[in-house]
């Protein structure tokens, strides 16, 4: 069995590196490349080159052409092959040969060999990680469904829209993601895409462009929630496999993620947190860290928070 990573970056150069050097620390035996996807456009002048000095021979880097952001995706569009590789994570999906693909964000710190315990745990499912933003579901505060138990909660389209009206959600546009001859899945089903593994060698002939399903990166309600639909609509499974314990996702800055983007101390505390572990955890000399970051990223993240969707 072979195993590729897919990461897509958008900023955190130091949280960057530490994600792929301590997945590569415990998961290393199993994976074979790592496909880094920079990300066109950068919160300030960032030179990622010392990842590639800190494993050689291990990055394909790739800068697709275009920045997509959290702009959805426009299912019409998918033909073109500049727009459709330019989707987060889909030029790995198409290049990579292997028989999984792991998917991580840059801001999750591994402590256990994570792709060896997906594999074990994947049996004949398509994908393998955390399922569901059950945070934003009306039936999870209903106690109603889990990530665990997400095949077997299947509500009419006149129940869910009866959960939503009970059990309001912050999430904005869900309307638009109810269908109402096949309400199962529910909108924010997905595996999660900060750590997950997934069967290549048989999503990749049911995606597009060689199937049908949408790709696993577009953006329709979030990120892999039409992909986890189209394939689960096809009679394909999933796991539910908690990562605690094997890893932690936005451990750099309180636990704030994505946001950290658009909270400036958090995202310097996070970077600061990540050097500190790179020089003292993992050897790196502070002169390969020297120069890797630089410009006015604050003002460039200013002008994004307006256009960030609620999520």
């Amino acid at each position: 069995m072979t195993v590729d990573v897919a990461i897509n970056v958008y900023g955190k150069p130091f949280q960057t590196a530490v994600a792929l050097l301590s997945l590569m620390r415990h998961s290393g035996e199993h994976i074979n490349k790592i496909y880094f996807v920079k990300e066109p456009k950068q919160p300030g002048s960032i030179n990622f080159d010392f990842i590639s000095d800190l494993l050689p021979d291990k990055l394909i880097v790739h800068t697709p052409t275009y920045w997509h952001w959290y702009d959805r995706t426009v299912a019409a569009k998918l033909a073109e092959e500049e727009y459709r590789r330019s989707l987060r994570y889909q030029y790995a999906w198409e290049e990579s040969s292997a028989d999984y693909l792991f998917v991580t964000h840059n801001d999750v710190l591994y402590h256990g060999d994570i792709v060896g315990d997906f594999l074990a745990n994947i049996g004949d499912s398509v994908a393998i990680g955390e399922i569901g933003q059950c945070w934003n579901c009306p039936a999870h505060t209903a106690q109603l469904c889990s990530s665990d138990r997400y095949s077997d909660f299947r509500p009419s389209h006149h129940e869910l829209l009866k959960l939503y009206r009970e059990h309001p959600t912050n999430r904005v546009g869900w309307e638009q993601f109810v269908d109402d001859k096949s309400p199962w899945p529910l909108p924010e089903c997905r595996i999660n895409e900060w750590a997950a593994l997934i069967d290549l060698a048989v999503s990749k002939p049911e995606t597009i462009p060689l199937g049908d399903a949408f790709p696993f990166g577009g953006l329709t309600l979030d990120v892999g929630t039409r992909w986890f639909r189209d394939m689960a609509s096809k009679g394909y499974s999933f796991v539910h496999r908690s990562i605690a314990g094997l890893a932690s996702h936005g451990w750099a800055a309180g636990g704030a993620g994505h946001q950290a983007l658009f909270q400036y101390d958090k995202y310097e505390l996070g970077e600061a947190a990540a050097y500190s572990m790179l020089v003292t955890d993992f050897g790196v000399d502070e002169s390969v860290l020297a120069n890797v970051s630089g410009g006015k990223w604050r003002t460039r993240l200013q002008t994004l928070i307006r256009k960030t969707p609620e999520r």
